[in-house]
């Protein structure tokens, strides 16, 4: 939790924080009810709060995020102490579903998937927690752990709308497993997990989903096969170079790529040496996985709606660990079992290793290149308060980031950053200065007669400005 606060202090505000910051929580009017896909409804309506109540700034903008990552990763204790017995076991499960880099980049920005992951596994958490109990013990609280869990997954939904599915599938999984040993009082049970849920859900995101418009979902992939790759690849970046010496990170990087093949591999053999016979939350946790993408791959040929990818897939992760940690958990008699069950413990560890060593504070894999937006509005504020700078174009790249200071910041008189087309070159005429992406924009600064007086090599980002605002010093 340290390590992401630490983040939240030290990042740039990238360009989809940004614009869940301008256009969902900065709007002068109640702009979180807004049915766009990129409104993920509660982490707005706390951004609002927040940043009302404390003023803006990139660490409150990322406050909603921050308080889901705190229940994330007391989901997580709570949920690797319920399913696995040995320590170690238990702290290579902790490490893989909070400090793998793919989950904690979402758990440190200013998005809604922080709270959306958080409340999935506190819903199969107090189901366990409830099946754990004696026979009196959970008839007395039978309707109290429905409502807890139909709340989770209504407030799920309301932080981020990919997880929806899922969602659905895991609770429907959780209801048939407790509802099997309280047959007689059926009605009040399906009630409890499906009417304080509705009622939440309703009240927070009614509004948004009955007026949602069609071809929202832009983002996404066209085959299962481009969603676990994308998945993949995000698990396993990247190794730190300021973390690891050089001859470990070549290490790491070779090694890292087998880890979740082989994972995947020992999980199906360890399927397929129990003939069926999952203990119960294994089997929910893969069946929901499952379901949920063949209703996503249905929806696609159907409807053309793109598969989930990368982010929108998080879910995916979260569903597989728990299933693999239950299955690593579970002790065979047989000699293959044992030898599958060892192999897959001593996978999850190496796999922990590997996500410590993949620790970084200063930027996030989906937005590096938005990395260095803090030095750029410092750059920019100096040539607004030593030059009178004040019209700025910038590559799109950048134009939330740097708004999003402007904004917050609010003591310069740079006017509203308008964007340029991602085609390189088709920037606005006449601007004193230009924040440009150099690697593609550097023909157009040159042929512009542009001054170059800022750039970051590590993500590309440079300022260019007018040769002759130099000589004309503000008194």
């Amino acid at each position: 939790m340290l390590w992401v606060v630490a983040r939240a202090c030290v990042q740039s505000i990238t360009i989809d924080e940004g614009d869940s910051y301008l256009y969902y929580a900065a709007a002068k009017y109640p702009s979180h009810w807004n049915a766009h896909s990129n409104n993920h409804v509660l982490n707005s309506m706390l951004m609002r709060l927040f940043t009302s109540i404390f003023g803006a700034s990139p660490f409150t903008i990322r406050l909603p995020a921050l308080l889901g990552a705190a229940l994330y990763i007391g989901a997580v204790y709570c949920l690797v102490r319920l399913i696995a017995r040995r320590t170690w076991l238990q702290w290579s499960l902790f490490v893989c579903l909070a400090a793998s880099p793919f989950v904690m980049d979402y758990l440190v920005a200013a998005r809604g998937y922080s709270m959306a992951s958080a409340f999935l596994l506190w819903s199969i958490v107090f189901a366990i927690r409830h099946q754990a109990r004696d026979e009196e013990a959970r008839a007395r609280e039978l309707h109290r752990t429905g409502i807890l869990i139909s709340l989770s997954a209504a407030l799920c939904f309301s932080a981020n709308f990919a997880f929806a599915i899922a969602d659905a599938l895991t609770v429907l999984g959780l209801f048939l497993w407790i509802w099997r040993d309280h047959r007689r009082d059926t009605l009040r049970t399906l009630a409890a997990f499906t009417l304080p849920g509705l009622a939440a859900a309703y009240f927070l995101v009614g509004s948004v989903a009955r007026s949602w418009p069609k071809g929202q979902f832009t983002w996404g992939s066209h085959s299962l096969y481009e969603t676990f790759r994308s998945l993949l690849k995000a698990s396993l970046f990247e190794p730190n170079n300021y973390l690891l010496n050089p001859r470990l990170h070549h290490y790491f990087v070779h090694f890292g790529t087998f880890l979740c093949p082989l994972l995947v591999a020992f999980l199906l053999w360890r399927i397929v040496m129990l003939k069926g016979n999952l203990p119960p939350v294994a089997l929910i946790c893969g069946g929901a996985l499952t379901l949920a993408l063949a209703c996503h791959e249905f929806l696609y040929v159907v409807e053309g709606i793109l598969l989930p990818l990368d982010r929108t897939a998080m879910w995916v992760v979260l569903l597989l660990f728990v299933q693999v940690g239950v299955l690593a958990d579970l002790e065979l008699p047989s000699k293959a079992g044992r030898i599958s069950g060892q192999a897959l413990n001593a996978i999850l560890l190496l796999l922990a290793i590997y996500n410590i060593g993949c620790l970084r504070l200063n930027y996030f894999n989906e937005w590096q290149y938005d990395a260095d937006m803090k030095n750029v509005y410092t750059v920019l504020a100096f040539y607004n308060r030593t030059y009178g700078v004040t019209r700025v174009a910038t590559n799109w790249r950048y134009v939330s980031s740097l708004n999003s200071y402007r904004s917050i910041s609010g003591k310069e008189t740079l006017e509203k950053i308008p964007g340029a087309s991602s085609v390189a070159g088709l920037y606005p005429e006449g601007y004193q200065a230009y924040v440009i992406y150099y690697p593609v924009d550097q023909d157009f600064a040159k042929q512009e007669g542009l001054k170059l007086v800022y750039q970051d090599t590590a993500t590309g980002v440079a300022v260019v400005v007018q040769p002759g605002i130099l000589s004309r010093p503000l008194p």
